[in-house]
């Protein structure tokens, strides 16, 4: 039986949970399913589930992150599959692709698990990504203090976009304001900009759930990198984190990018898991669903 909703209840994110602590133990790894997205009541129905016999045995969400592009995440009890249950799950979703006039779909997997099938089909492998997470109480020593920090504002959206595409590619495919319009007015989100000598020079955002924090989009402008500008601002974020009484905090990062993966893991990060990013038109996936 399939089931599409806009929100997960706590019992359908508990289910979510037991189903992907199956598929960790199976695949070494589970895709990213963005928790903090799908307790949120959503415009469109992203999410979809799949019962058999009253037992969750396919979980999959949607998330549209950028203009003409969505992410993908899709588990599936490692005792179900190759009985076309992701199949099932993407055909009911392909209308709410088309609606939306995506273009490109990215999906997510444990990394190397399906680099040579997903490759037959027709997909391109596009990155890899760690999520790492630190758990301690410990603040970061910061030897000097280079940076004035304060939180941002819709006043901050221009040059917060400026940031944004000249340190992150993916920039460049999104809609910066009303993507940032979006996040500042998000309760559980804030953005801070970093000045050096009052002139902002990079940013970070943390995102508060429950029982952590999620540190993102951590930049610092290229003119102003090799200073040790990032360690200080990685490092104030974590000290902020711990006095709202935050010790668990998680980000991710590209497997290629060896400066950011050693400034956090300097800080005490450490690899969780490790995620490859696939791409697929929306009509050549239309032909295989």
């Amino acid at each position: 039986m399939l089931i599409c909703n806009n929100h997960v209840s706590d019992t359908q994110l508990s289910a979510i949970d037991d189903l992907a602590a199956l598929c960790r133990e199976s695949d070494g790894g589970v895709p990213p399913l963005y928790r903090h997205l799908l307790i949120e009541k959503r415009a469109t129905d992203n999410n979809v589930f799949y019962y058999q016999d009253n037992h969750l045995a396919g979980f999959l969400s949607v998330y549209f992150f950028y203009e003409d592009a969505c992410e993908v995440s899709i588990i599936v009890d490692p005792t179900y599959r190759r009985q076309g249950i992701a199949t099932q799950m993407l055909q009911s979703i392909m209308p709410l692709l088309f609606t939306k006039q995506i273009n490109t779909v990215i999906f997510s997997t444990p990394a190397k698990l399906n680099d040579e099938w997903l490759s037959r089909l027709g997909f391109h492998y596009q990155s890899s990504e760690y999520h790492m997470q630190r758990h301690s109480y410990e603040p970061v020593l910061i030897t000097r203090r280079e940076l004035t920090m304060r939180q941002a504002t819709e006043a901050d959206i221009p040059i917060l976009s400026v940031i944004d595409e000249a340190c992150f590619e993916a920039a460049k495919q999104t809609d910066m304001a009303a993507r940032f319009n979006s996040l500042l007015s998000d309760n559980n989100y804030v953005i801070f900009l970093a000045s050096l000598h009052e002139k902002p020079v990079g940013k970070a955002h943390i995102r508060w759930q429950s029982d952590d924090a999620i540190l993102s989009d951590i930049a610092i402008l290229p003119a102003y990198q090799r200073q040790g500008l990032g360690s200080e601002l990685l490092a104030w974020c974590i000290n902020h984190a711990l006095s709202h009484g935050k010790t668990h905090l998680a980000l991710d990062v590209e497997t290629s990018n060896q400066g950011a993966l050693n400034l956090y893991t300097r800080h005490g990060f450490k690899t969780k898991d490790a995620n490859d990013y696939w791409t697929i038109s929306i009509d050549k996936l239309r032909t295989l669903s």
